[in-house]
């Protein structure tokens, strides 16, 4: 099914004004007079967040219910978004960089307990513990993104170089924490140990049997049809995103071309565990264990969760101006997969509410804080949101952060938290112990949002991992 929309001249528009593409936005969301619930939401949220496309795809045990694109893929040429518009993966691509492997290991070129020295031998003393498997579900240690420049052309071994002078977060294996490079690395030894890229792996050995027409590496000098613009907002203004080098796009952390018709293919393909033996797709969807028996929510390109009383399998990906998430519900057979064009856009949060639109059993229920608050904690979880905003969260305070990885996130967040303004109030919504470490997960409300902060805290206090990430609402399902 795909949403027509009239063609839009950009001629006499106020390209300068702030205002300029939520009014493109709303002029598309009252493009049809019969919209249903799910064009409804879907061009509400293109609308609220400003983002200029979305694509969506929509399957149940396998077959596609329905897939469709909105809004804008091209804001210069006035491109509309159909089901073949291609969108750029970000980490949602890291899935088929774990099947990559996989299939490596079931030809016996790979072995899943081997140190990664056994494929890159010049790599230092202190990866040596550092396994293939601990690679694919990042309890590595190794850091969350290269240290290089990302409009630099590097060739492999002078981006190996950079990895290997980069400090370790922790000891390969004793705790788990999302790195980039860990698929960067993958992606270097599936070359190293076959002679050809994991894209050209994937090309071969995943695409063209799972009939993935299109999907296909970044290559942003090739002609290629129906691909869309990624856009950041910058003052409420889209902007394209920044060039980046040839090299930082074709890592196998995520630098995909993909359409939903693509991964509605890929779905098909996994319903029916096509590619793989059984063995294989059962490690993918093993959780990882840390010392100690700690199980994690991740396996191998996926992160492996509860929602709605279900299993899911489901990631999210960010670059240059895209967002991207696909959600399986294991038990309901229910997948959805949201694509865009926009960084504003949150395509994980639209995927669930999808979900509940096409089965009301998959709605998740509205958040609500702890009744039991602790006034103290909270207030330091409002310290150091403050802190971050400032520039100034004391690295003495953190455990198992390499210097670079600390300042590299804490810059990171600041970006997100400074131009939010004081914290008005912070509550806790869920608190977890395992492993004599305390989990909570506060939310924080501003003037101009929500924000929701995870800290693990170590038996001595100090701060093992953090996350931070914008909410739609204060009461927002978890």
């Amino acid at each position: 099914m795909v949403a027509v929309f009239p063609r839009l001249s950009l001629k006499n528009l106020p390209v300068r004004s702030a205002a300029w593409l939520a009014w493109i936005l709303a002029l598309l969301a009252s493009a049809s007079a019969h919209a249903d619930p799910v064009d409804d939401y879907v061009r509400a949220q293109m609308v609220r967040y400003r983002v200029p496309g979305i694509a969506i795809a929509v399957m149940h045990h396998g077959q596609l219910v329905r897939a469709q694109g909105y809004g804008i893929a091209n804001l210069e040429h006035a491109v509309p978004v159909h089901p073949d518009t291609l969108f750029k993966s970000g980490a949602l691509g890291m899935q088929f960089t774990a099947v990559a492997a996989m299939l490596l290991v079931e030809d016996g070129t790979l072995r899943l307990d081997a140190s990664v020295r056994t494929y890159l031998p010049a790599a230092p003393r202190s990866w040596a513990p550092i396994t293939i498997r601990q690679l694919l579900n990042h309890s590595s240690g190794l850091p969350a993104t290269p240290n290089g420049d990302f409009r630099t052309d590097y060739s492999d071994d002078a981006l190996l170089a950079i990895l290997y002078g980069q400090a370790l977060n922790f000891p390969a294996g004793m705790r788990w924490r999302f790195s980039y490079v860990d698929y960067v690395v993958l992606g270097f030894i599936i070359r190293k140990a076959t002679g050809q890229g994991y894209a050209d792996l994937l090309a071969r050995r995943v695409f063209g049997p799972l009939g993935m027409r299109t999907a296909q590496p970044i290559d942003e000098r090739a002609v290629i049809p129906n691909r869309a613009a990624g856009y950041e907002l910058a003052g409420g203004i889209p902007r394209n995103a920044e060039w980046v080098s040839p090299t930082a796009n074709s890592t196998a952390d995520g630098t995909l071309y993909l359409s939903v018709l693509d991964l509605a293919a890929w779905e098909a393909g996994l319903s029916r565990h096509a590619l793989l033996r059984p063995e294989s797709w059962a490690a993918i969807g093993a959780r990882a264990t840390l010392p100690g028996g700690r199980v994690l929510p991740y396996g191998f390109g996926w992160y492996l969760d509860r929602r709605a009383a279900q299993d899911v399998w489901w990631h999210s990906g960010s670059w240059q101006g895209f967002r991207s998430s696909i959600t399986r519900y294991l038990g309901a057979g229910w997948t959805v997969v949201v694509l865009a064009n926009g960084d504003s856009a949150d395509p994980d949060r639209i995927g669930r509410h999808l979900a509940g639109l096409f089965d009301p059993a998959l709605a998740e229920p509205d958040a609500a804080p702890l009744a039991e608050q602790d006034a103290a904690d909270n207030a330091a979880a409002a310290a150091l949101l403050t802190q971050i905003a400032n520039g100034s969260p004391d690295f003495a305070a953190f455990s198992f952060f390499s210097k670079l990885d600390f300042t590299e996130g804490m810059a990171e967040y600041r970006r997100l938290v400074a131009p939010m303004g004081a914290v008005q109030a912070v509550a806790a919504f869920a608190r977890t112990r395992e492993g004599g470490e305390d989990s909570v997960r506060y939310r924080a409300r501003y003037a101009e949002g929500v924000l929701e902060l995870r800290i693990v805290r170590t038996a001595g206090g100090k701060i093992a991992d953090l996350d931070l990430v914008p909410v739609e609402s204060w009461t927002a399902p978890l």
